[in-house]
């Protein structure tokens, strides 16, 4: 069985608190700087009064009714730049399957040996800032 989660899967540009050099600073010396962060994932509304809130991970067994979810991320609404919602992958849960298929009526956990092992192509990402290597 294919599903998706209901909350919508958003990338937020946001403007982050800045926090200068530490020590003494010479104020003529001193140069402010922007910092502008992007944040991917699934939107949780309404959890934070005049926050946006990201989470990173959901359980796709819950996907109907959430009641777990990983990594929050409370964004102050006015520090939002853009916000984008991104097109949301499908979640296979072969579990689902299994219990359709199966006369017991255990059903696997998620982390569980009921998932296939992962059958996709990895990217190789090691060339693609090469500015950034040490």
């Amino acid at each position: 069985m294919k599903t998706k989660s209901t909350w919508p899967l958003v990338a937020i540009h946001w403007r982050d608190a800045y926090d200068g050099s530490n020590g003494w600073t010479e104020v003529k010396n001193y140069e402010a700087e922007q910092c502008t962060v992007v944040t991917v994932g699934w939107l949780w509304e309404g959890c934070l009064e005049g926050y946006v809130t990201l989470v990173g991970s959901y359980m796709p067994d819950e996907v109907d009714d959430p009641k777990t979810v990983g990594m929050p991320v409370h964004i102050p609404v006015g520090m939002i730049l853009e916000t984008f919602v991104l097109e949301q992958p499908m979640v296979n849960l072969p579990w689902m399957e299994l219990k359709q298929e199966s006369p017991t009526s255990e059903t696997p956990h998620a982390s569980s040996s009921g998932h296939r092992p992962f059958q996709g192509r990895l990217l190789d990402v090691s060339n693609l800032h090469p500015e950034r290597r040490g």
